[in-house]
């Protein structure tokens, strides 16, 4: 129903993936594989939203009414079967200003804020710019497969001067979903220790198969918590700093919306406002769900061809978002020689796993792309594995 088989022109819109994708790769009209951005336009309700509003000419300071939090609602528990009460929502102005206002509310300078690498970096930037320490609460792998060493997450949090965890869920580069029974516990020791949570949900829509991405604030314990939803990853906007967080507890939402007053913070971006009211329809929905179908089969498509040519790289199941993370170790011991071989060699231009406080030798792939480019992207690098001698003629080396 929907169009998902052809790139958006992102040419002379000061779009910083277009920026930052090689010359080479414009040139021959290669899609780059970097930054968690889709290649494809966005919902057509959103677009048609949008085009009325921008005919009507006015774009004023522009209130969190009753009608943009009754959107808001209908979607959470529609799309994710979160109920929430229409006062718990708080329009910021994006999700790491709200990090940013989560870090300057609970912690002082120089006090500190858990991550659990490899995990998406702009946490650590946001906490480095208000000279707060990042403290690392490494994710255990398993062979692709990422869980949370909680006996050492235990020991960070018993620590007085860190007071804030901050929880990606779907867990972006990792494409992985926190079940009930992780949430829980980590609920748990955040309670007996006395820290608050910060959950990142704004990949919350875009799950596969059985995964769902549970709210934090309704598990048992997370009551408690900071959750923070928005349009950007799943309708792709994520250059308008906008973002909903829902908080339960009176007590801290009445602290929070102070900390965001104090931060500068206006109105409602009167586009997001109009963005907001095509995305969270019915014909949203619809397009949501066919998005999300598209992605299961890029991946399909990816999985298929890495365990014909290259089953020596480990895919990391994809669980949520649209990202996916490989480990290459098995060919590339350096982030040197991978780049070297995948953006040179191969035309394909992804992000580092360092980026993330991952190991050398790991990538991330954002694959909301349509399937002629992924297709074209996948015969480069059987191509350019077989003159490098990783591939054979027949498939595997």
């Amino acid at each position: 129903m929907f169009n998902f088989d052809n790139c958006v022109n992102k040419a002379e819109t000061g779009n910083l993936k277009y920026f930052l994708t090689p010359d080479t790769l414009k040139r021959d009209g290669i899609v780059s594989y970097s930054g968690a951005e889709m290649e494809f336009k966005t919902a057509p309700s959103i677009i048609a939203s949008l085009s009325d509003f921008v005919s009507r000419g006015a774009y004023g300071f522009t209130l969190c009414d009753d009608k943009y939090r009754s959107c808001v609602a209908k979607w959470m528990k529609t799309q994710r079967n979160f109920s929430i009460e229409k006062e718990w929502i708080i329009s910021t102005l994006g999700t790491i200003f709200s990090v940013a206002t989560t870090i300057r509310l609970l912690t002082k300078p120089n006090e500190g804020i858990i991550v659990s690498p490899p995990v998406y970096y702009r946490y650590e930037q946001a906490a480095n710019r208000l000279g707060r320490k990042t403290v690392y609460n490494y994710l255990k792998n398993n062979g692709g497969k990422y869980s949370i060493d909680f006996e050492n997450l235990d020991e960070l949090m018993s620590k007085p001067e860190n007071k804030l965890y901050i929880l990606c869920n779907p867990h972006n580069p990792i494409s992985k979903v926190w079940n009930k029974e992780d949430l829980e516990r980590l609920a748990e020791i955040a309670n007996k220790h006395g820290v608050i949570i910060f959950s990142d949900e704004i990949f919350g829509e875009v799950t596969f198969g059985k995964n769902t991405c549970i709210p934090f604030c309704t598990v048992k314990g997370g009551e408690k918590a900071i959750v923070c939803t928005s349009l950007g990853k799943t309708f792709n906007f994520t250059g308008v700093n906008h973002a909903n967080v829902i908080i339960k507890d009176d007590e801290l939402r009445k602290c929070f919306i102070n900390q965001r007053n104090a931060d500068h913070y206006g109105s409602v971006d009167p586009f997001f406002y109009a963005a907001i009211n095509g995305a969270y329809t019915d014909e949203g929905a619809k397009w949501k769900d066919e998005m999300v179908s598209h992605v299961e089969e890029c991946f399909r498509l990816i999985v298929n061809f890495f365990n014909l040519h290259l089953p020596d790289v480990i895919i990391s199941p994809l669980e949520g978002t649209y990202v996916i993370w490989l480990d290459w170790r098995k060919h590339f011991n350096t982030d040197e020689s991978l780049m070297e071989f995948l953006k040179t060699e191969a035309s394909l231009y992804t992000d580092l796993g360092s980026e993330y406080g991952s190991e050398e030798g790991f990538t991330r792939l954002s694959i909301a792309v349509p399937f002629k480019d992924l297709n074209r992207s996948l015969e480069l690098l059987l191509e350019a594995g077989r003159k490098r001698g990783i591939i054979n003629r027949e498939g595997v080396k």
